[in-house]
C-alpha cells in the first residue's frame, strides 16, 4: 500500500512539474500600458533599429488582463492569444466586456496566437510569431 501511495505522489509530482509555466495577471504588469512603435528590425537582418517617425508610428496598449487594445481604446484586430513574457505564456481572458470594434469586419487577419515580449530600457519588445522580425515600443 506504501509503494502504491509512494507511486501515485511520484506520478502526480512529475505530472504538476511538467505543466507549462502560466503567468499571472499581476505578473504581466511591467507590460501593462500604451505603446507606441519608435523602430523596426527586420528578420533576418544584421542592420540596427531603423526608427519609425512619430507621425507613421502606430500605438496599442496592453490592458491589466492581456487585452490588446487599439490607440482608440476598442480591441485591437487580428491579436493574439497568448502573450510570452519572461519565458512564461499568459492566456489573454478579457475580465470585462469589451465594446465592438467596427473596423475589424474590414480587416483579413493573418496573425498568429502568440506574441513575445522583453523589456529593455522600459522600451518593449514585440516578437510576433517568434518569426525574427521584432518591433520596439516606447512607453506613452
Amino acid at each position: 500500500m506504501k509503494a502504491k501511495l509512494l507511486l501515485f505522489f511520484l506520478v502526480t509530482v512529475i505530472v504538476w512539474s511538467c505543466d507549462e509555466k502560466r503567468l499571472a495577471p499581476d505578473e504581466i504588469k511591467p507590460v501593462v500600458g500604451k505603446w507606441v512603435l519608435n523602430a523596426v528590425m527586420q528578420a533576418g537582418d544584421a542592420k540596427p533599429w531603423e526608427p519609425i517617425a512619430r507621425k507613421d508610428a502606430t500605438v496599442f496598449e496592453i490592458r491589466y488582463d492581456g487585452v490588446i487594445l487599439d490607440a482608440n481604446g476598442l480591441p485591437a484586430c487580428c491579436v493574439p492569444k497568448y502573450l510570452v513574457y519572461q519565458g512564461k505564456k499568459f492566456t489573454i481572458e478579457p475580465k470585462g466586456k469589451l465594446a465592438p470594434n467596427p473596423t475589424c469586419a474590414l480587416v483579413l487577419c493573418l496573425a498568429c496566437d502568440t506574441w513575445y515580449l522583453e523589456l529593455e530600457n522600459d522600451q518593449l519588445i514585440l516578437n510576433q510569431c517568434n518569426a525574427g522580425g521584432r518591433n520596439r515600443y516606447a512607453r506613452l
